[in-house]
């Protein structure tokens, strides 16, 4: 979210093009990793859920764009981390998941944390005026970014081990990284070194990203998992782009701030 906003800020990039650099580099990455691991580890499973995970990550991107010009960076991130409702609903309703009291009123505050950051005055210095269609854009965000949270939480239930990472980890970049580089030759622009730079930075954030998360899912379940990666990555994502980015907040929203750093600690405390 921030690489794409400074981005907007300096208006001197091209941002579907770090979009598909980021997804290239990404999957060139975990391919040697891929390549070298037993073709055991090559498993339908890792593979059907990594591929539903990169579908969703190209789409997304298409629409987040959008999302930050219309909202900013930090209520999009708010918009894409409220979509934890999706796999935390699938793992307690569907996979049998149950939290404790202490950690349900853990995530109950996160959810409201998110809710209060997301009051973003539109008076940061790159937003756009929003279309009457923006709800919509911003709901299929919502919704994309719910599926692959589901995706990587479905990787865990559906058996995926956590040497099968690397072969999720892979099913995702490869294909999000294959129409990407269509995309790249459809549009036939020359890619800047700078752009270079900033779709190499993305790639290796969500590279790590979905790595790190899918190992902390296979030590606790989902309802742990994505409410202190949301709520971490909200704060620090709301700091940086209103201290860095010129993006301006509501006092609710840092009121939120405080909540999510409490909800993190009663999470925490029911590990």
């Amino acid at each position: 979210m921030l690489l794409i906003k400074w981005a907007h800020v300096r208006k001197t990039e091209d941002v579907l093009t770090i979009g598909a650099v980021n997804y290239i580099v990404a999957c060139l990455l975990i391919s040697p990793f891929f390549l070298s691991a037993p073709r055991a580890l090559w498993t339908f499973e890792a593979f059907s859920t990594g591929a539903s995970n990169g579908i969703a990550y190209f789409i997304a991107y298409f629409f987040v764009i959008f999302a930050i010009r219309w909202v900013g960076a930090a209520s999009t991130t708010v918009i894409s981390v409220l979509s934890i409702l999706v796999p935390i609903g699938f793992g307690v309703f569907y996979w049998g998941e149950h939290p404790s009291l202490i950690q349900g009123v853990g995530i109950f505050l996160a959810l409201g944390a998110l809710s209060l950051m997301s009051g973003q005055k539109q008076t940061s210095r790159s937003a756009e005026k929003k279309p009457s269609i923006a709800p919509l854009i911003l709901l299929i965000f919502f919704l994309l970014c719910g599926v692959s949270r589901l995706a990587q939480e479905a990787f865990r239930n559906v058996g995926g081990t956590q040497d099968e990472i690397i072969t999720y980890n892979f099913a995702v970049f490869f294909t999000a990284a294959v129409p990407s580089v269509f995309v790249l030759f459809y549009r036939g622009k020359k890619v800047t070194k700078s752009e270079l730079v900033f779709g190499a930075a993305m790639g290796l954030s969500n590279f790590l990203q979905t790595l790190f998360i899918l190992e902390a899912l296979q030590v606790y379940p989902g309802f742990i998992v994505f409410p202190v990666v949301s709520a971490g990555a909200i704060i620090f994502t709301t700091l940086i782009a209103t201290q860095t980015l010129g993006e301006h907040l509501h006092r609710r929203s840092y009121i939120g701030i405080v909540i999510a750093s409490i909800s993190l600690v009663l999470i925490r405390g029911g590990w």
